[in-house]
């Protein structure tokens, strides 16, 4: 450890430098205890096109699970049975995204040799007395990775945080980024972290509340992503945590019950209903959704019924996207992957095809904005309104037809 500058003692008696060795002690500990807890991590993104003044474009939501293992942050959808293994922008598919907010950044601030220190002063935050200090990671000590147009790649950051000289808390930490790789694709990017004190079990932690991260974009665009932190857990003794490849978080349910699973053939007719409502300020890409069969399933030109009336299909909700420009409309996506009747669960997969009309006059982009790639397993539905929300209430009905499941 290295501090940067010689420093008088505080207000209050205590010498910061001291305060610091303490403090980082103790970050190191509340970054490894980090390990033994997982967070409902709620993504909301918006985006601007910067001109003579800025104009908000779009807003989405996406919310997933969030733990730490060796200094990395593994994510996986809510109430899924394992963490993947993928990159979070793997997992999400769409629009700029960031990690290292729930606890890679405390890693890598005070976890890693070659960080530079400097005392930055008194502060009074909240009406509380803090000590805040400034810090520079260097490129060869850094684990904060960028994208660029070929791989990820290491990059230098810096930033401030805010302690109490009593207790060592964390209360404050700011990342800037330093020079980039080329092909970055953006300009710069901040993120300000919030912590507070919270009652698990028996103890109380300190754990992040929220994040905010602030991109300068090429091409006059710039990204904001505020991230709330809520049901934080600890794991019991009995759970059992899974890193396995990049597969369906429900696949374990689909092997269920063997006997009695309906095959699919491709191009069915199947009218869904919502089981339940899905709220524009409330619902986020992640989410789990069910809905109901309304008629039953036959081939064609048979008696048989493949899946009967009333049959429950399961999935998530892959996009809620608020559009502005140029003209005002909601997009959601829902995907399915499984249907249960009778107790037992089978495979399942479909597409809802949008309105084309629609599509063409709102100019919707219908594919993933990072990736062009358009999912094949998705019900896609648009929404012109000008109003700042939208519901889909429950029962609400579509028209969809299966696919090959596990495509």
């Amino acid at each position: 450890m290295l501090l940067a500058a010689a420093v008088a003692r505080g207000q209050g008696g205590r010498d910061p430098a001291s305060v610091l060795e303490q403090a980082r002690a103790r970050l190191q500990a509340m970054a490894r205890n980090l390990e033994k807890y997982v967070c409902v991590e709620t993504l909301d993104r918006s985006s601007y096109e910067r001109a003579a003044s800025e104009r908000l474009v779009s807003t989405d939501r996406v919310r997933l699970e969030v733990s730490l293992a060796q200094g990395r942050e593994l994510h996986s959808w809510p109430g899924a049975t394992r963490f993947d293994a993928r990159n979070v922008d793997a997992l999400i598919g769409n629009g700029p995204v960031s990690t290292g907010a729930f606890g890679g950044y405390l890693a890598g601030v005070f976890g890693q040799p070659g960080v530079t220190f400097e005392y930055a002063g008194e502060q009074t935050a909240n009406g509380r007395r803090v000590f805040e200090y400034r810090y520079r990671v260097p490129v060869e000590a850094s684990r904060f990775e960028i994208k660029s147009s070929t791989a990820w790649r290491a990059a230098a950051y810096e930033g401030s945080f805010q302690v109490d000289p009593e207790s060592f808390e964390l209360s404050r930490l700011t990342v800037r980024t330093g020079e980039l790789p080329a092909g970055a694709g953006f300009c710069k990017a901040s993120t300000t972290l919030e912590y507070e004190r919270v009652h698990i079990g028996d103890s109380d932690v300190v754990l992040p509340r929220q994040s905010q991260l602030e991109i300068v974009l090429d091409e006059g665009r710039e990204a904001r992503n505020v991230t709330t932190f809520s049901k934080c857990r600890e794991y019991q003794a009995e759970s059992a945590i899974s890193f396995d490849a990049p597969a369906n978080a429900e696949s374990a349910a689909t092997r269920s019950g063997g006997r009695g699973r309906v095959a699919l053939p491709i191009g069915l007719p199947v009218t869904l209903a919502l089981v339940g409502p899905i709220d524009s300020t409330k619902s986020a890409a992640g989410d789990e959704v069910s809905a109901k069969v309304v008629k039953p399933v036959r081939r064609a030109g048979s008696p048989e019924v493949l899946i009967p009336a009333g049959a429950i299909v399961h999935g998530r909700i892959r996009r809620v996207e608020h559009h502005l420009s140029p003209s005002p409309y909601f997009l959601v996506a829902i995907a399915f992957n499984r249907v249960e009747s009778q107790g037992v669960v089978s495979p399942f997969a479909a597409r809802s095809e949008p309105d084309a009309a629609l599509v063409k006059e709102l100019d919707a982009n219908l594919t993933v904005r990072e990736t062009g790639f358009r999912f094949w397993g998705v019900g896609t539905f648009l929404f012109r309104t000008g109003k700042s929300s939208t519901v889909i209430p429950a029962g609400f009905e579509s028209k969809w037809f299966t696919l090959v499941a596990g495509r």
